[in-house]
C-alpha cells in the first residue's frame, strides 16, 4: 500500500495522521511506566517516521528549529562532565527524542488537530485514571487527595488541565462539528471533576492564569493594530503593580491559605534551600544532567527518606529553574531561562501581529500554564514528558507564525526608488 506523502506531513491534509498520533503520545507521556517501553518505541516511531520521510519538516527552514535545539544538545553535551555518564547520557538521549518530537509536530500538525488530538488522548487518560485509580497521601503537599493512576495528585491535575484547555479550544476557537463539540463538552466536564478530586493548588492556579491569557489574546486581537501596543503595556505594568502591591499587603500568604498552604509551600521551599546548597558545590556546569537523583548519592537518598520517597525515584526539586542548577550549572539555568523569556515573549509579539487568531490564543495558553507551572514543577525538562513535547511545539509554532508576520509585512511594504541624481527627492515608489 502507497500512502501520499501529504498524508503524513501537511498539516492541511494530515488529519487521519495527526490526531491519533497526539492521542498515543498524551497517553504515552501519562502512562509510560504503566505500559512499558514498547510504548515509548511506538511514540518515537510516531514522530521520527515523518522527518525521515520528509526531512525538509525541519531542514527547509532549520534557524529556530536548531536555536531551540540547543538546550537538548547542552544536556547531551554535559554527559562529559557528570558525576553519574550512563544515566545523563540515558536521560539526554530520551528527552532529546522527546523534544524534537515537538518540533517535527510543530511542522506537521495544525492546532485544531493538536486540540482535538489532546481532548480524545486526555479523556482516555483520565477515564483510565478513574478507574483504577484511588487515593494516596502526598507528603509534598500534606494531604489526602485522589491522583487517579499517576504516582502524584499533581500530575493528575496537570492532565485533567490540559484536557480542559484543548477542549475549551475546540468549542471556543476552532470551528468544530457538534459531535466533535460533545466530545469536548464531555472531556471538560470529565477534566473539571478530576481537577477538583485532585486537589492540586498547583494546577488551579495555572488552569486560571492559562484561560486569563487565553482571554487576553482574544481581546487584544479583535483590535487594531496600532491599539494593540498600547493595550499590551497598560496591560503588563498594571500586573506588575497589582502583584507587587499585593505581595506588600499579604495577598500572597491569603491566596496561600485559600488553598490550604502555607509559606513554607508545604517543604518546597526547603528542598529549593537544599537544592542551591548543593548547587553551589558545582556552579558554573553542574554535576550533569539527570544526575542528582541516582541511588547512592547520600544528598538524594537523603531527601527521599526525608520525603518518604520509598521508590527512590520520580522525585524532583519541585522547581524548574533550581532543578536546572542543580544538574547544569549557571549555563543550563540560562538556556533553559532563555526558554522561559520565549514563552512569554514569542506570545506578546504574535499578538502586535495578523492571522491564527484560534491558534494564537490556544499556543498562548499553554505558554502561561507551563510558566506559572514551572515554580513547582519541572514540565519540560525531563524526557518522555507532555511537557518537554509541548513547550518545543509551543515555541517553534510561534517562532514560525512571527516570521512568517514578518514577511508577509515586509512583503507589503512599498519599496524605494534610487535617488535621481536631479532631484532634491525620491522619483517615486513601487508597490
Amino acid at each position: 500500500m502507497i500512502i501520499r506523502q501529504a498524508r503524513i506531513v501537511d498539516p492541511e491534509q494530515n488529519t487521519a495522521f495527526a490526531v491519533p498520533a497526539i492521542v498515543l503520545s498524551v497517553i504515552v507521556f501519562a502512562y509510560s511506566v504503566n505500559f512499558g517501553p514498547l510504548s515509548v518505541l511506538a511514540f518515537y516511531a510516531c514522530w521520527l517516521a515523518p522527518f525521515v520521510m520528509a526531512p525538509r519538516i525541519l531542514l527547509g527552514r532549520p534557524g529556530s528549529a536548531l536555536l531551540l535545539l540547543t538546550v537538548p544538545f547542552f544536556f547531551a553535551l554535559s554527559v562529559l562532565w557528570s558525576d553519574a555518564p550512563g544515566t545523563t547520557l540515558r536521560g539526554a538521549i530520551q528527552y532529546g527524542i522527546t523534544f524534537f518530537a515537538g518540533l517535527v509536530a510543530a511542522r506537521i500538525i495544525s492546532a485544531g488537530n493538536l486540540a482535538l488530538g489532546g481532548t480524545i488522548g486526555g479523556l482516555l487518560v483520565l477515564a483510565y485514571s478513574a478507574v483504577s485509580g484511588g487515593y494516596s497521601y502526598d507528603y509534598i503537599d500534606g494531604d489526602f487527595a485522589f491522583n487517579g493512576a499517576f504516582s502524584s495528585k499533581n500530575q493528575l491535575g496537570y492532565f485533567a488541565t490540559l484536557a480542559i484547555l484543548f477542549s475549551a479550544a475546540l468549542v471556543c476557537m476552532f470551528r468544530s462539528r457538534r459531535a466533535v463539540q460533545a466530545l469536548a463538552v464531555l472531556t471538560a466536564g470529565v477534566g473539571i471533576v478530576m481537577l477538583w478530586m485532585s486537589d492540586s493548588a498547583t494546577s488551579l492556579l495555572s488552569a486560571f492564569a492559562a484561560f486569563a491569557a487565553i482571554a487576553f489574546m482574544g481581546v487584544v486581537l479583535t483590535l487594531a493594530p496600532w491599539l494593540r501596543r498600547a493595550v499590551v503595556f497598560l496591560v503588563l505594568t498594571g500586573s506588575v503593580a497589582i502583584a507587587f502591591a499585593s505581595l506588600r499587603l499579604g495577598a500572597f500568604d491569603a491566596l496561600l491559605a485559600a488553598f490550604g498552604r502555607d509559606s513554607s509551600l508545604t517543604g518546597r521551599t526547603y528542598l529549593w534551600s537544599q537544592a542551591i546548597e548543593f548547587g553551589a558545590e558545582k556552579p558554573v556546569l553542574g554535576i550533569g544532567y539527570n544526575a542528582f537523583w541516582t541511588h547512592g548519592r547520600p544528598a538524594a537518598e537523603m531527601l527521599w527518606e526525608e520525603f518518604y520517597i520509598t521508590a527512590r525515584t520520580g522525585f524532583h526539586f519541585h522547581n524548574l529553574l533550581i532543578e536546572t542548577y542543580v544538574g547544569t550549572g549557571l549555563v543550563g539555568l540560562a538556556l533553559v531561562a532563555t526558554l522561559c523569556l520565549l514563552l512569554f515573549v514569542l506570545p506578546l509579539g504574535a499578538a502586535l501581529g495578523q492571522g491564527g487568531v484560534g491558534s494564537l490564543m490556544l499556543m498562548s495558553g499553554l505558554s502561561v500554564l507551563f510558566l506559572v507551572r514551572s515554580v513547582a514543577e519541572v514540565d519540560f525538562i525531563t524526557p518522555h514528558t507532555v511537557g518537554t513535547f509541548l513547550v518545543a511545539f509551543v515555541l517553534l509554532r510561534l517562532f514560525d507564525h512571527n516570521r512568517q508576520v514578518r514577511h508577509a509585512a515586509h512583503q507589503a511594504r512599498p519599496m524605494r526608488q534610487p535617488r535621481h541624481p536631479s532631484l532634491g527627492g525620491w522619483s517615486g515608489i513601487t508597490t
